[in-house]
């Protein structure tokens, strides 16, 4: 009985995140409202004492499903799937639902990302059940937006993930390939993470 209403809830999100497009991104562990249905993602990220591997599918324009595994202390395997209902445009935020559902936990949150005024620099906030119940927010600030030569593009980004607060930097070393660095209260943490879009 009381599955009824994440069932609901996740039915609802399918039905209505069909055809809305948008691109692929989270910070470090706060996600975006950026949603790409033409990608495959696949993730490496150790946090707050947590290990975890994902793979994102882009199945639609603005729908994505896929897998994560974590390993520590949350040894559980999660379905996921994230979707657009309201792209990013100069003079409204993007909005994004998503799941995390295994069998013994669910997450689904409400995800709205916006520039904020400056070129360069984003807010985003989540808010949910789950890992979500304590709401997320982050800012994260490109510092060389054009790409350089062989110098990756670098990013410096400040969260609270519901835990606690973390910043750090995410290295693009090409559309592909990137590297996350940070440091919250429970030490330093870091990603990897690989993009291919077709």
């Amino acid at each position: 009985m009381r599955k009824t209403p994440y069932v609901i809830v996740t039915l609802f999100m399918i039905l209505a995140l069909l055809s809305i497009p948008a691109a692929a991104s989270k910070i470090f562990s706060v996600p975006t409202a950026d949603v790409a249905g033409d990608a495959f993602e696949l993730d490496f990220l150790h946090h707050r004492g947590q290990s975890s591997v994902g793979a994102q599918f882009g199945l639609l324009p603005g729908l994505s499903g896929g897998l994560r595994q974590n390993f520590g202390p949350d040894r559980q395997l999660y379905a996921t799937l994230r979707g657009a209902l309201v792209e990013e445009t100069q003079s409204r935020p993007g909005f994004a639902l998503g799941a995390e559902l295994s069998l013994k936990q669910q997450h689904i949150y409400a995800v709205v990302s916006k520039q904020l005024g400056v070129p360069g620099l984003r807010g985003h906030f989540a808010l949910g059940t789950g890992r979500y119940s304590r709401a997320m927010a982050g800012v994260i600030y490109m510092l060389n937006p054009v790409k350089v030569s062989n110098v990756p593009t670098v990013s410096v980004f400040a969260e609270y993930d519901g835990q606690g607060l973390a910043g750090g930097v995410i290295t693009q070393f090409s559309p592909e390939f990137k590297a996350n660095l940070a440091v919250s209260s429970q030490g330093a943490s870091f990603g990897l993470g690989y993009k291919a879009v077709f």
